[in-house]
This record gives C-alpha cells, sequence and structure tokens, in this order.
C-alpha cells in the first residue's frame, strides 16, 4: 500500500514547487495510491486557509483526481458526496463526509449540529420526494 502525506497531493495539485511537484507527480502517477480521509482534511484546511483556494475548486480538483487516477480513498462514494456538499455550504469536510455517509450507507448520524442536522434531514426528504415524483 503506496500512502501519501498532505505535502505530496499539495505539491500534485499547486505545481508550485518543479522540483517537488515533479516528484509528486511520479509518485502519484505510477503507483496505486490510498489517501486516508485525514490527509484529504489536512489538504482542503491548507488549500482553503493558507491558498486561499475557492470550495468549489478545491471539490472539483479533488473529485477529479479521486475518480480519475489510481487513488483509494476510504469510503469513496460517502468522500464524494462530501465533496460536492463541501463546495456550496459553509459546513467543514467532516460535516459533508457525514452527510454523505448518511446517504451513501444509510448511517444515523447522531449530532447536535443543528445545522448538519437540517442539511441530513432536508437532503433526506429531496431524496424521497424526487423518488416518488419518478415512479
Amino acid at each position: 500500500m503506496q500512502i501519501v502525506d498532505a505535502n505530496i497531493i499539495l505539491r500534485y495539485l499547486l505545481s508550485d514547487n518543479a522540483d517537488l511537484s515533479a516528484k509528486a507527480e511520479e509518485i502519484i502517477d505510477n503507483n496505486s495510491i490510498y489517501l486516508p480521509i485525514e490527509v484529504l482534511c489536512e489538504v482542503i484546511y491548507v488549500l482553503e486557509k493558507v491558498y486561499n483556494v475557492e470550495r468549489a475548486d478545491i471539490s472539483k480538483e479533488l473529485i477529479d483526481i479521486i475518480n480519475i487516477l489510481d487513488i483509494t480513498v476510504p469510503s469513496k462514494e460517502a468522500v464524494l458526496v462530501g465533496l460536492e456538499i463541501y463546495c456550496t455550504r459553509k459546513l467543514d469536510l467532516v460535516d459533508c463526509i457525514l452527510v454523505g455517509y448518511s446517504e451513501t450507507e444509510g448511517a444515523d448520524i447522531h449530532t447536535f449540529d443543528d445545522k448538519l442536522r437540517k442539511l441530513i434531514d432536508r437532503r433526506a426528504s429531496e431524496k424521497v420526494n424526487n423518488g416518488k415524483s419518478n415512479n
């Protein structure tokens, strides 16, 4: 198993250091990579807070590399739903992924966070209503 840290993903995405970005590209393009959710969270934090990258751009780039490259992410479907939500909501990635677990794995999410609970409930209701209108 090949695991990369946030710096490898950041150099790959940003191409901001000729030597390190080339090494990151070589690692990612030539290996089957396992990307832990913890690393994904750190990448997003750094892109948003240090590099001031827009959420929509972060989401698009990460969805693309997860879908296109040989990168394995735990609970991939939940993470992809989380990334889609992340670009449109002011929730942190972990909360967005929790919504993903609710939707893709049917997980019951217990939380005191009203914004998170309302989003889970609203998306579940929309899914039910959309399913009924398609029958």
